[in-house]
This record gives C-alpha cells, structure tokens and sequence, in this order.
C-alpha cells in the first residue's frame, strides 16, 4: 500500500523546482478508419568512436570516488546545501520558460555544437553550488535520516524532497557536457563520478521512491558516459564501469526502509502479532489501520467505529481465520483471538510475507527473479481475491510497482553491462591496429560480460569491417519498445 501510494506520487505529481519541459504539440485527429502510426520499437543509438587502450594506471578514471579520498561527513547535508545554494529561478513566468527552453536547447544539442561560452557563463551562478555538491560526492556516508521519522502525516513531503536532486542532476549534467565540448576528458568524468554518486546516495535512502529517483540520476550520467565514449581520442572506460559496485545501487536498504515505514505507519501492528488481545484492544488497533488508510488518501471506504466497523469485521473473520492458518499461524492461536485481531492480522502477516518474497528476488539473476516474482504476484492476486478485504487488496496492489522497481535496477545493470561491452571492443581494436573482433568471443584482452537479461552474449554483428552492432533485445516475451530493446550502431574510426 505505502509504495504503491509513493509509485504513485512519483508518476502523477510535477514537484521539480523548474518548470517541466514543454509537452509534444498536439497530434492530428486520425481519421475514422485509419490506423495510428506504428511507434518505435527500438531505441538506435548511433555514433562514432575510437579504438583506446586501457589508461596508464589501469584505475585513472573511476566512476565513484575512493574510499581514501572521502572526507569525514554526511553527504545529506552537503546535498540540501547544494541545493540551497543554487540560483533560483526567475519568477517572470516568460522569463522562466525562457530560461527552460534554452536548457533543454543545451541538453539536447550535440556536444560538439554546445554553445560553450554562454553555458559556462550560466553556470557561473552555480559555482557554491557545485563546491557543496562535490563535498557530498566526497564525504564518507550519507544519512537521510527518514526511515525512523516518516509519519502518516509527513509522508506528502518526501517527494517534494527527493525530486530536488533531479535539479542539481540536470545542472551537472551541463557541467559534464562543457568538459567534453572541451576534451577535458579528466573534468568530465570527475563531474561523472559526481552525478553518479549522487544518484548512489540518493538511490539507497529508506523508500522505493527514493530508489527510483536515484536510478534515474545514475541513468543521467551514464548517458552522459556514453557521450563521452563518442569524443575523439577519449579514454576507455572498461575499468572504470567494471570496478563500480553491482549492482550500482544497493536495494536493500530502500527495501528494508519501507518495513520500518511500514511500522511508523502503523504502530501498533507488532502488537497483533504477539498474540491475542482483548477485543476491545482489537478493534482499536483495526481502526487505526483503517485511519492510517483514510489519512494517507487510500480510502478503505470503511469509516473507524460504529456499524460499519462491525459488520466488516464479521464479514471477513471467517475467512481471515482460514488464511492466518494458511499463512503459518497456528490454528489453537488464531482460534484464541478476537474477530478484529484476526482480520488487521491477515493483512499485516500477508504484507510481511508478500515483502519478504519480493525482496529475495532482488538477489536472483534477471530470469530467475522475474520467474519468481510472477509466483510472487500470482499468490498475491489469489490471496487479495480469495479474501476480498479492502486491505489485503491494497498490500496487494503493490506487487506489481515494487517489480517495476525490480526492473529499474535490472536496466541500469544491463546498460553498464552493454557500456563494458562496447569499450572492450575499443580496447579490442586499440591491440589489434583498429581492427574489430569478429565476434565478442575473439576478445581476449579483458572479460566481456554477458548480458543480465539472457546470461548470454550480447548480440553482436561486425559490419564492413569498421562498425558494429550490439543490441539489446527486450525479456523473452515482452512486447518491445524503446525501454526495453536497444541496438547501438557504432563506426570505429581507426
């Protein structure tokens, strides 16, 4: 329930402090009879490269900071101070749309063709900024400080929060694109290491919202390294993907943060599963589920007292009763207690068991943890239709989001994957006088990954000698579509 309402929150809510991009103009209407145009089904990147030996030491560039090299310090605070410290935007309404428009100009021009001098002289507004930023990047952790404060009554503000981050990624994102446009390879990929570790940091607070958030900040800079790989001469970055940490960002602690948020939401749910209760205590207990619920704008449509409380009790109690057996309780215990705790109890043991199935699945390999996370859902599906209890329906709505999570992490690991990929090639071809492997098998100058989703090879084909493909062909099964089904089409110049 909690992360479908945070998924939720993040999908339908603008809550970035600059003004959201301009939407697509409008389409024709299709006339009756017509068939929509087919979207795209795969995402071409295509660029040009140059083959590049491993740098002198092997570790020059890395993608996070060394633990050597960080300082004592939260890297929370150096965030919020970076955010503080940035300029704001103007308050004209046209001279802010002004302002975005020329942003997104930048972000989406070739870099070669950035309009260099006027980006650094913006950027000079952001120069506290960034030093608070690179700070964060350094100190040796970072403490959100969340998981024991988030309340039905604060949890609103947690996206307003954590988007904040996207603004400070997006302006180190033009700091990166100025380094390259001046093949000041050194800067651009500290400024990498930057957004990298803020996205790390950001990723492994104590919510799914926050993972989600995170990733996309890794995804930024990661596209940002891809554009680096295209400069002429850059320097390869085989070992500099290869020693970041897999996966980049640890789920664990979004995962076990969102059971300790679990328990500030409802704090007395560790009671019911002591054992019996009163009934009197019982029935309170359910209606501060039931308020929880109401509160947080999930409405169980069940008002706390009276006779609506009742007769929904003993509607469900029967077969709450049985599940609770079903579930692993004993039968002489669930027979001990009172019709509320039985009924608060069902929901609450079914969303520790569904959380707990999930979270495994975060460290399986990508086909084994999709098979089990469909197993997952379907227990879930059975249960929420089985009971028909408002609340076990809403724990179990989430199956489906905390998978998506699931996949978010699966895709930045198959993209550092594929990047891995590429730059043994371009190692490949700096060994062997420009020339490219016919097969990614022929490369024997370092290990070349598999991709995540198959376990296989990556899908390579050498074409005219001096370009190759890679694709990335969406999970057995799925319909494909530019999120998931990627082919890079690269010509080395040698």
């Amino acid at each position: 329930m909690l992360r479908t309402l945070l998924l939720v929150l993040l999908a339908g809510t603008v809550a970035a402090a600059q003004p959201p991009k301009p939407k697509d103009p409008p389409t024709k209407d299709i006339p009756p009879g017509t068939k929509e145009p087919n979207l795209p089904t795969v995402d071409v990147r295509k660029f040009t490269a140059t083959p590049a030996a491993a740098p002198l030491p092997t570790l020059k560039y890395e993608l996070l900071p060394r633990l050597r090299d960080r300082t004592p310090g939260n890297a929370a605070l150096d965030y919020h101070r970076a955010y503080i410290l940035r300029p704001l935007w103007p308050r004209d309404p046209k001279e802010s749309t002004k302002l975005n428009e020329t942003l997104i100009a930048w972000e989406d021009t070739p870099v070669g063709k950035l309009p260099v001098a006027e980006v650094k002289k913006h950027l000079l507004g952001y120069s506290q900024s960034f030093r608070a930023l690179d700070a964060g990047a350094k100190a040796n952790h970072c403490d959100w400080e969340l998981a024991s404060k988030i309340s039905v009554k604060n949890i609103d503000l947690l996206l307003t929060e954590v988007q904040t981050f996207r603004e400070l990624a997006r302006f180190q994102k033009l700091r990166v694109r100025v380094a390259l446009a001046e093949n000041d390879f050194d800067s651009a990929v500290q400024h990498i290491q930057t957004g990298i570790r803020l996205g790390k940091d950001v990723g492994e607070g104590a919510t799914l919202i926050q993972s989600l958030v995170g990733i996309a900040i890794v995804t930024i800079f990661l596209n940002e390294l891809e554009q680096l790989i295209q400069r002429p001469n850059s320097p390869n970055m085989y070992w500099a993907l290869t020693t970041l940490p897999r996966p980049i960002l640890d789920p664990r602690s979004a995962l076990e943060g969102e059971g300790r948020i679990f328990d500030n939401l409802f704090p007395n749910a560790k009671q019911l599963e002591k054992g019996p209760v009163s009934a009197e205590r019982a029935n309170l207990l359910l209606e501060e589920m039931l308020t929880a619920f109401n509160n947080m704008g999930t409405d169980a449509n069940i008002k706390p007292g009276g006779l609506a409380l009742a007769g929904y009790v003993v509607f469900n109690a029967p077969g709450a009763s049985k599940h609770l057996v079903e579930l692993g309780w004993p039968a002489a215990t669930v027979e001990k207690m009172p019709p509320a705790q039985v009924v608060a109890l069902r929901a609450i043991t079914a969303y520790r068991i569904m959380t707990d199935d999930q979270t495994k699945c975060f460290s399986l390999p990508f086909p084994e943890a999709r098979a089990e996370l469909a197993k997952v859902r379907t227990r879930a599906d059975k249960l929420r239709k089985d009971s028909g209890d408002v609340i076990v329906t809403a724990f179990a709505l989430t199956m489906p989001a905390v998978e998506k999570v699931y996949e978010a992490h699966a895709r930045t690991n198959r993209r550092v994957a594929a990047l891995r990929a590429i730059e043994a090639v371009r190692l490949h071809a700096a060994a062997n006088e420009g020339k490219l492997p016919k097969s990614l098998a022929d490369i024997k100058v370092v290990p070349v990954p598999h991709d995540p989703y198959t376990l296989q090879s990556f899908e390579y084909v050498v074409k005219d000698d001096n370009m190759f493909t890679l694709t990335l062909p969406p999970p057995t099964g799925d319909k494909p579509h530019v999120g998931n089904n990627f082919r890079y089409e690269i010509l080395v110049k040698r």
